[in-house]
């Protein structure tokens, strides 16, 4: 067994923290000792160095959940273990994964974690982790990579920047058979829990389920669009009336016009699309429960 140590130098807690590399390495113990760095170039070659492992390799990948993604898409590849350390802005694949936020406690863990598959989300062939998402959040997600300081709370001051402006659109859904048009502030397509941070979005995914969590704001006026989002903040978005929710293994997304599709913090795509689960595609360490 290889065991790598993944580090994305861009992520956030490596520019605060330009020793962390070091520092995870050293924390690391047991069948992970002898990890050796590799700094990315970029997400491509995160992709491709994940791509090009054994089977029996291990990559414990330090960054944000789009560095994880270029991560998950190389391993589903190669069949190689997934070991994730946070060091993004939102961190929420380790948030949903019970993953400690601190890198270092989390590399300390790692001998005590045991082995688990997960879904990906796939957008038109763009695998993801986590949430993928069209409208307010995809807003969100565009206005908050403009900004080079990030930091945990640059999605709620992106929020608060696009609210006045955000307006709905027709969004059209097909799914097992059934073609819905619903004028929409925002779409999400869920394989976990919580996207910006912590924003549990779809609070009952399971990341191992076969299953997408479809959730769909279609408020009719713009203050029920913000009652809304309130509710989801206090963590009981599906309790809300203007919120649609359902569970899928496949589904297709139209609009009038192309629109941005996000997902895990990166653009993936645009609107014609087809979103679907690759159950079980990834095999990942993660704390025991």
């Amino acid at each position: 067994m290889t065991v790598i140590l993944l580090v994305n130098p861009a992520c956030r807690a490596v520019r605060r923290r330009p020793a962390l590399p070091d520092e995870a390495r050293q924390a690391l113990t047991g069948p992970y000792a002898d990890a050796t760095v590799v700094a990315s170039e970029s997400l491509e070659d995160v992709t491709a160095v994940a791509a090009g492992a054994a089977v029996d390799d291990v990559l414990v990948v330090l960054g944000g959940d789009g560095t994880l993604r270029a991560a998950a898409t190389g391993v589903a590849r190669s069949g190689a273990v997934l070991a994730p350390l946070p060091g993004g802005s939102g961190n929420d694949l380790c948030r949903h994964l019970r993953i400690s936020l601190d890198p270092l406690r989390a590399a300390a863990a790692l001998p005590s974690w045991t082995e688990q598959r997960m879904d990906l989300g796939d957008v038109d062939g763009q695998p993801f982790l986590t949430i993928a998402t069209l409208g307010f959040t995809a807003a969100i997600n565009e206005q908050a990579n403009r900004v080079h300081r990030r930091g945990p709370f640059i999605y709620v001051a992106a929020a608060v920047a696009l609210l006045p402006l955000v307006r709905p659109t027709a969004i059209t859904h097909v799914a097992d058979g059934t073609r819905t048009t619903l004028d929409a502030w925002m779409v999400c397509v869920a394989s976990t829990s919580s996207q910006g941070g912590g924003i549990q979005v779809a609070p009952g995914a399971v990341a191992d389920d076969g299953l997408l969590d479809v959730v769909c704001h279609d408020a009719r006026t713009w203050w029920r669009f913000v009652v809304g989002l309130v509710a989801t903040l206090l963590r009981r978005p599906l309790r809300d009336r203007s919120v649609q929710h359902q569970r899928v293994a496949s589904l297709r997304l139209e609009t009038p016009r192309p629109m941005p599709v996000y997902a895990d913090g990166e653009r993936v795509g645009t609107t014609p699309c087809t979103i679907r689960v690759l159950p079980r595609a990834v095999r990942l360490l993660v704390p025991r429960r």
